[in-house]
Order: structure tokens, then C-alpha cells, then sequence
């Protein structure tokens, strides 16, 4: 009888469900198939027809989609359940919560999700896989993707793909620049740096793009990059403050720009800009959204002489 591989819901399930196929393909369990959870129905249909021995492989994995629809695992199958040196792994992947297999939950492997990193980590979370992945990555570009992008899927994928196009050496800031964005996320980009400097025409460029999206994904953006600067504008020790904030004073990127906008606009107006945007931020979720109109408001006091 089968060992239960239990993939819950997420972002990172495809990416870890294939990981495991590859594993345990490395390891002798051939790929034997793949079906969707309605195909069968029941617990007693999967185990009936698709449980039965290999007639070319005496170790096989099976995966099946959208185990949902099963409900809960019957109790009178509990006992024929096998740890993971079973010659059939059952790959089961959900879409939704995996409630009904809770009661089982001791006697089978359950693939979690990956935890997400807080926004200030997320450089540090990069780096360190691509030092296990032997991928070099300068801080610069670390930085600029963790800033730039949230989903962690997307980053991982990001780092992948640039990493082939670097070809073994060193992935800078450039080639983030360069190869990371489409035209919405290079006007976004365009946009927090015309900010940092001062760049009315980037801002003012950008804007004319950027009205299109949700204001919500750049608010995010914006509170972001200015984080660094509003800690330097609340602490005289900057170095702690930002330290203390989970932001390394090694993030030359990001603390750099950070560091132009507070000489650009002075303390008291980045810490109103900032307190103005978190306020916004809030009201997006709720009934009272003041959209553009009140961003672009907030906007015009902050870079105005």
C-alpha cells in the first residue's frame, strides 16, 4: 500500500510538487502517472484502481490533482497506510485546505508551504539562496529585485533567469535593470528613483503609465523604498536605526537612493510624505479611498519647493 506525499495550497506548491517528482525519480520511484482527483471520485476508487502494482516497475510515484474532492480519509484505510520506504508514493495535491487528512496527519508526509519573509528580509532571504544555488549576486541587485518585486515565486524564478543570462558571473544592478522589468515595472522604477532624486520629468513620465495599475502594489512600492530614509529622519544614529529596522547599511541600493531623497526633501517632509502614504494605504482597504487624486495630492507636497 501506499506513503501519502500531502502538498497543501500556495504560491510555492508547483515549484516544491516538482521538486519532489524529481527527488524521488532520482531515488527510484518512477512517474507512473498523473490524474485529476475526479477521475476516481472516492478514496475507494483511487485505491482500487489506481493502487495496483506496477506491471514494469516495482517502485512507482503517482500524483494526483485537486485531491479536494475526496473529503476524509475513511478510517478503514488508516492501517494500510506505509511509511516513505513504500514502493508507491500517493502524491496528493490540494487546492484548498487539507482538513480532512488532519486525522492521518502523524502517519503521512506533508509538504508545507514556503514561510513568507517580511519585506525587510527579503534581500537577505535572496542572497542566501543564491549563495546555495553557487549563483553570484551583488547586494545592489538583491536589493532592487526585493524591492522591486513580492512574490518570493517570482523572485526565485527572477534570480534563475538571470543567472543563465550571466553566465557564471557576478548579476548587477544593471542587468536587473535590464532584464527584469516590463514596461510597467521599469515606469515604476523609474518612478521611485524620480522621486529619490528629484526627477520631475521620471516622476511626472511615469505617472502617465502608472495611473493604469492598482495604486495599492505602488504604495507598497513607495513606503519600500522610502523606509530607509524615514529611519534616518526619526533617529540621529542612522546606522542602529536602520539595523534595529532590519535594514543593513550595507544595502547600497536602496540606502543610497534613500539617503538622496532625505537631502532632496529634508526630514520633516519625508516623515509626512511617509505618514501621508501609510494613511492612504489604509484607506485603500476600506470605503474611503482617495485614489490617484490623493496620492498624486500627497505627491506634489512632497517634491514642490
Amino acid at each position: 500500500m501506499p506513503h501519502l506525499i500531502i502538498f497543501e495550497p500556495g504560491e510555492s506548491q508547483r515549484r516544491l510538487l516538482n521538486e519532489k517528482i524529481v527527488k524521488l525519480g532520482h531515488e527510484g520511484w518512477a512517474l507512473t502517472g498523473k490524474y485529476e482527483a475526479e477521475k476516481f471520485g472516492t478514496w475507494e476508487n483511487l485505491f482500487e484502481n489506481v493502487l495496483a502494482p506496477g506491471l514494469f516497475v516495482q517502485r512507482e510515484q503517482i500524483v494526483v490533482e485537486s485531491a479536494d474532492i475526496f473529503g476524509a480519509f475513511p478510517e478503514k484505510f488508516v492501517s494500510t497506510l506505509e511509511d516513505n520506504n513504500a514502493d508507491c508514493m500517493l502524491i496528493l495535491v490540494y487546492n484548498s485546505d487539507i482538513k480532512h487528512v488532519k486525522n492521518i496527519k502523524s502517519q503521512v508526509e506533508i509538504i508545507e508551504q514556503d514561510k513568507q519573509v517580511p519585506p525587510w528580509k527579503k534581500s537577505e532571504w535572496l542572497l542566501d539562496i543564491a549563495k546555495a544555488q553557487k549563483i553570484k549576486l551583488s547586494r545592489g541587485a538583491a536589493d532592487l529585485l526585493a524591492e522591486s518585486i513580492e512574490s518570493q515565486e517570482e523572485l526565485r524564478s527572477e534570480l534563475n533567469k538571470l543567472a543563465l543570462y550571466s553566465e557564471g558571473r557576478e548579476i548587477k544592478i544593471s542587468d536587473v535593470q535590464n532584464l527584469s522589468f516590463d514596461e510597467g515595472g521599469r515606469a515604476q522604477l523609474n518612478f521611485l528613483d524620480g522621486i529619490c532624486e528629484n526627477n520631475h520629468a521620471d516622476v511626472i513620465n511615469s505617472l502617465k503609465y502608472l495611473r493604469g495599475t492598482p495604486l495599492a502594489i505602488l504604495l507598497t512600492a513607495v513606503c519600500n523604498r522610502l523606509r530607509p530614509a524615514l529611519m534616518s529622519a526619526l533617529f540621529e544614529n542612522k546606522n542602529e536605526a536602520l539595523k534595529a529596522a532590519g535594514i543593513s547599511p550595507a544595502k547600497k541600493y536602496a540606502v543610497q537612493k534613500a539617503e538622496h531623497a532625505l537631502k532632496n526633501y529634508g526630514s520633516e517632509k519625508i516623515k509626512r510624505f511617509m505618514l501621508g502614504v501609510i494613511r492612504l494605504s489604509y484607506l485603500e482597504k476600506t470605503n474611503n479611498s482617495e485614489g490617484w487624486p490623493g496620492f498624486e495630492l500627497l505627491l506634489m507636497n512632497l517634491v514642490k519647493a
